[in-house]
Formats: structure tokens, sequence, C-alpha cells
């Protein structure tokens, strides 16, 4: 059986969701938070301090938050640096996660995409990026940000010509 693509896996993950990305106070979280500060309910193990209690203490965005598996894949191409102490080796880590969300959302809408009917070579176009965009999320090599953001952009592109069959 093969591993859901878009599967988080929270436990092989250094929180990246609580730590790289920012937060407002508002009704989906309890306190603002800048974008590379830990949540200061973030324990030392990457695990919530609050984590039973989310909801009552008005933290549902963490419960509704789904990184699609990009957390756990930039914290395993990381995984021997100490980010918490290196900001140069943070910073890259947190734009690979960022990255990897990109990847992942395109991915999952490439997928989707699948149950359209598509003409013989949008199928294999869209097939093509799928694959594309699933290797450079797969991969485990650092950098990849130039032949990835071009990935993206072919996609979005491909993505807007089947718009218009979409909406009548």
């Amino acid at each position: 059986m093969t591993q859901d693509p878009f599967a988080a896996d929270c436990g092989k993950c250094f929180a990246l969701c609580c730590t790289a990305l920012s937060f407002d106070r508002g009704t989906q979280f309890g306190h603002d938070k800048l974008a590379g500060q830990p949540c200061h309910f973030l324990a030392s193990d990457f695990r919530c301090g609050i984590h039973a209690k989310r909801d009552d203490l008005g933290y549902e965005g963490c419960e509704t938050f789904d990184c699609m598996g990009a957390g756990q894949r930039a914290s395993s191409v990381f995984a021997g640096e100490n980010w918490q102490r290196d900001p140069s080796v943070a910073r890259r880590l947190f734009a690979r996660f960022s990255l990897l969300m990109r990847l992942q959302e395109m991915r999952q809408a490439l997928a989707t995409a699948a149950t359209l009917t598509l003409d013989a070579p949008l199928h294999d176009e869209r097939e093509m990026l799928l694959a594309t965009i699933a290797d450079y999320a797969e991969s485990r090599v650092e950098v990849i940000d130039a032949g990835a953001s071009a990935a993206l952009a072919e996609a979005r592109l491909f993505l807007k010509r089947l718009a218009p069959g979409l909406s009548g």
C-alpha cells in the first residue's frame, strides 16, 4: 500500500507550522506570532503544550491547518542541522517549507484535475506536470527553487487553460 502523498506526519516534523508561519490573534489563534518565532506553547520536543485544550483556548486554526506533508519533507532534508541555533539554517529550512507547501498544493490540484474529462493531450500534459511537481516535492536536495518555481508557473498556466471549461 502506498502512503498518501498529502498526509502530514507531525511526528517527523520540527513543528514548522508552529515556527515558520506567522499568525494574527483572532477567531482562529489566541495570540499574534511572527514568522520564524516558535509559538509560545511549543515544547522543546516540537509538541504542542496545549494540544488537548487548543479549541477551548481559541486555537482552532491549529486544528484546521494542513501542510499536506510539506513539514516532514522539509524537516527530513535538514535533520542533521541545528536550525534552532543557526539563523541561516532556519531561513533555508523555512524557505524550503514554504516552497514545499506550494508544491504540495499544486500537486493536489493536478491530482484533483484527474477527475475532469480531459482529451488525451491534456491528460498527458497533466500527468507530466504532476510527475514533475511530485519529483520536486519528494526531492531530498535542499536547493530546488529555480526548477520548482518554473514547474509551478507552468502548472498554474495549465490549470488556467482548464478553467474556462469548469465555469459552465
